[in-house]
């Protein structure tokens, strides 16, 4: 059984300065009908561009958004429509780690204090052994101890994304949404951050729904992969399967996108056309066809049809791999 199901969820925000008083109101929505399954132990890619609803999807989960319809089932609880009680047991059991390690954390605290306060609200363990576990946190990502004294501004990037790491599992969760979390990070400690993310899911089972724009570290992190679009789900597969033979064309120009570093294959001349459309006016048919290199003329019109081959799924007229 999966540890987080999402069936069919959709998330709308009315549009900035659309309705005068409420009258004629536009809607953006932002993830639209989107389905997904993960389990304990799984890493889950949601990779897209600036837009497609990736963010939000992960905020929606943990109920910072606002969900307009669809169902987000952990552990087998609709916490869509959950009570109090079922949306306190989701914050005890799910975390976040956030792009900006920087603005993630209270620059006036101590990075113990900011772990500290964790555990008091949480109440994982007795107050007189809150400073040995967050010792031992610190621990766990690679930090000494006696950084706990120090404030944020004073640690590099890298370190203070590790104390939001620390942050997130001392709740002992068993879901994280990290969200785009070494994005802004330079590369060489990037791959660090990706190693310690590795260990602590062997180590922990943790279930991680790992939000990204970059799908070279996707590949290297995850199990699975999910492409969005315009708030849609256009391919989701094993990740070996959708990058050696993805199905929909979006995914194809994300893929040619990656650098490569074998100076034997040359970088792709050709690169994802034109910008997505306004959410307020979506194409019709398929949201990605006017960017489309394949696009036939019923994609303006019809909705694609969604195939499945084993545990790879796509939506697109298309058959055939391409690449």
């Amino acid at each position: 059984m999966s540890l987080l199901q999402i069936k069919d969820l959709e998330v709308k925000f009315a549009a900035s300065g659309s309705g005068v008083f409420g009258l004629n109101k536009q809607w953006v929505r932002a993830v639209n009908g989107v389905s997904l399954d993960l389990a304990a132990g799984e890493t889950l890619g949601l990779v897209g561009e600036s837009g497609s609803g990736k963010s939000t999807l992960g905020r929606a989960v943990l109920h910072l958004n606002p969900i307009s319809a669809g169902q987000v089932l952990f552990d087998g609880v609709d916490m869509a429509h959950g009570s109090a009680i079922d949306i306190t047991r989701l914050r005890h059991e799910t975390a976040m780690i956030f792009q900006d390690p920087y603005a993630a954390l209270n620059p006036r605290q101590t990075i113990g204090e900011i772990i500290a306060e964790v555990l008091r609200v949480q109440r994982k363990v007795a107050p007189v052994q809150i400073p040995a576990r967050v010792n031992e946190l610190l621990d766990l990502v690679g930090l000494r101890p006696e950084l706990a004294s120090r404030k944020p501004g004073s640690l590099s990037g890298g370190q203070c994304q590790r104390v939001g790491i620390a942050r997130a599992l001392a709740v002992e969760p068993r879901l994280i949404i990290a969200d785009e979390c070494v994005a802004a990070l330079d590369v060489s400690i990037q791959g660090q951050i990706i190693n310690l993310l590795l260990e602590l899911q062997q180590r922990m089972n943790l279930a991680i729904l790992f939000i990204a724009h970059d799908l070279a570290i996707v590949r290297r992190l995850c199990d699975r992969v999910a492409v969005m679009y315009l708030g849609k789900i256009v391919e989701e597969g094993p990740v070996e399967a959708v990058f050696t033979s993805p199905r929909h064309p979006y995914t194809a120009a994300l893929i040619q996108a990656i650098p490569e570093i074998d100076p034997h294959r040359p970088l792709p001349t050709e690169p994802l056309p034109g910008e997505p459309p306004s959410p307020l006016n979506l194409p019709t048919g398929c949201a990605f066809h006017p960017r489309c290199r394949h696009a036939r003329a019923m994609c303006s019109v019809v909705l694609p049809p969604t195939h499945f081959l084993h545990e790879h799924r796509y939506s697109c007229v298309l058959e055939e791999p391409l690449l």
